[in-house]
């Protein structure tokens, strides 16, 4: 049997999918090329718009869900039983991944997708692909489509990258003889020379996609599909991915990216689509897109953060002393709380400038840390304290009323007839300047000696959000200057901080 050039022969042993690519190998008639081309590469039902278009209107897609019950785990007697009764040991519903969505795209758009986890944006590419079908309403693609919708999906795992690639440029549409051209190409791109003959089972994560990646934009796509795929290369592959993609818009194709790297929507992409829950929240300049989204984002967070934090303060008004009142030091890693109980803090709240509680800030915000605390019994030494951390246990800043030199207000027992007393107090931060990640507040009442009345310990918890992707910790005030010693070409101020330049010359 005669071969295509540079696909080794298969082993004797077959299974259909093994029969079906020698089929494949096998030297074809132009009448099979257009066949396959025909069946494979091209969509079905997007013959009379423009190459590169994609039309969805009113589609609907749901998953069904069964979840198994109680009664599922049981006794043979019990299942038989339960079978003549006719009683289900299943509960069923559905999970509706696309509801009554519409999207026209026309030929040559970049098209970035955002949206929290489950909110269908990987099944909206799956049904553009093809891999999906649509339960109610019509899609219309016209032209070559190349999905890299999951990693290696397409590629038999047993099967070498050589053979994948020639089983994978069938299913993308294309000839023998196209395939026959490309190869060398594909493998050059993926940098797998040395690989490409092992059995793909055997290929890193990175290199599942490095040949995905390759194999689908050589196929030469009117329509390309990147699902988050790309998250998983090296930098140096992912530069070259960047030029490609860049060069593939150059060239009118049209793009439709799935991404968590908002970044590279705005990079990429000329519009951008927001999902929620299945249908289009907000559609237009990525930019506008992005800032609402990430706007939304930090409100649903915000409702998080304060739900969490006024779990955490104590119980309402009891004059008794609380449960927690056992040891002087933590008994346990675990423990978040403990003290003696003479002074007791009440509530805990973060606030802003204007003096509302809030959980969430930026690097720029001013905070204060109000801290209401009601003293049980007569005490003559008594120190407040607050303490931030990071959430993988890092000390960010600590201070106290005893480093400042601060005399927290003791009670006059002179004029004191009865306890409990009560009082507030604030530690308040002119600029936060912590860069984006969650923190903890730890807040203190003890002795000068370090005796604990009350410490709460990564009890209340607040957040950081910023655009800036600095490293560290703490994003200072700061300013560059230049006094260049050589003539400086003209150049664009970028962003928005404060340059001082002066070149020789000017």
């Amino acid at each position: 049997m005669e071969q295509l050039t540079g696909v080794r022969r298969l082993p004797d042993k077959q299974t259909p999918l093994r029969e079906f690519l020698l089929i494949l190998q096998m030297k074809s008639n132009s009448k099979l090329d257009e066949l396959m081309a025909r069946l494979l590469g091209e969509t079905n039902n997007g013959s009379a718009l423009p190459a590169g278009s994609v039309v969805l209107d009113r589609v609907s897609k749901r998953f069904h869900k069964r979840t198994i019950t109680k009664q599922s785990y049981t006794t043979l007697k019990g299942d038989l039983v339960r079978t003549l009764l006719r009683r289900s040991s299943h509960s069923e519903n559905f999970t509706e991944a696309l509801n009554d969505f519409s999207l026209r795209l026309e030929p040559g758009s970049s098209v970035g997708v955002i949206g929290r986890n489950g909110s269908g944006k990987s099944t909206l590419l799956k049904l553009i692909s093809g891999i999906y079908r649509a339960d109610t309403g019509s899609i219309a693609a016209s032209g070559r489509i190349s999905a890299l919708i999951e990693l290696g999906a397409g590629f038999h795992p047993d099967f070498t990258g050589r053979e994948n690639i020639a089983l994978g440029g069938i299913m993308y549409g294309l000839s023998r003889a196209e395939i026959q051209e490309k190869f060398a190409r594909i493998v050059s791109y993926a940098e797998l020379e040395n690989f490409i003959d092992d059995p793909v089972r055997t290929y890193s994560s990175g290199m599942y996609m490095r040949l995905g990646f390759s194999l689908a934009v050589h196929t030469e796509p009117d329509i390309l599909l990147i699902d988050e795929v790309l998250a998983v290369g090296d930098a140096a592959f992912i530069s070259r991915c960047q030029e490609t993609i860049s060069d593939f818009k150059r060239q009118g194709k049209t793009l439709v990216l799935v991404s968590h790297d908002l970044n590279a929507v705005l990079r990429w992409c000329d519009e951008a689509v927001w999902l929620d829950s299945g249908r289009i929240r907000r559609r237009g300049a990525p930019r506008e897109v992005i800032d609402e989204y990430l706007r939304s984002i930090e409100e649903e967070e915000k409702g998080k953060l304060f739900s969490y934090n006024s779990a955490q303060n104590p119980a309402p008004e009891s004059q008794d002393s609380p449960d927690w009142c056992k040891a002087e030091t933590p008994e346990s890693t675990e423990q978040r709380r403990w003290g003696n109980g003479d002074v007791e803090i009440r509530r805990v709240r973060m606030c802003d400038a204007a003096g509302e509680e809030k959980w969430l800030f930026h690097s720029d915000d001013a905070v204060c840390v109000e801290v209401s605390y009601r003293i049980n019994r007569y005490v003559d030494d008594l120190v407040f304290g607050v303490g931030i951390l990071r959430a993988d246990g890092l000390e960010v800043h600590g201070a106290n009323t005893d480093i400042d030199e601060i005399s927290a207000p003791l009670p006059d027992s002179a004029k004191i007839t009865s306890y409990p007393v009560e009082g507030v107090y604030r530690y308040r931060i002119e600029r936060l300047g912590l860069l984006e990640n969650t923190y903890y507040i730890d807040v203190a009442a003890h002795k000068s000696d370090g005796l604990p009345f009350d410490y709460h310990h990564r009890m209340h918890k607040f957040a950081v959000r910023s655009p800036e992707k600095y490293s560290g910790v703490y994003k200072p005030e700061h300013e560059w200057s230049f006094a260049a010693n050589y003539p400086a070409r003209a150049q664009e101020l970028r962003g928005k901080r404060r340059q001082k330049s002066r070149a020789a010359g000017e």
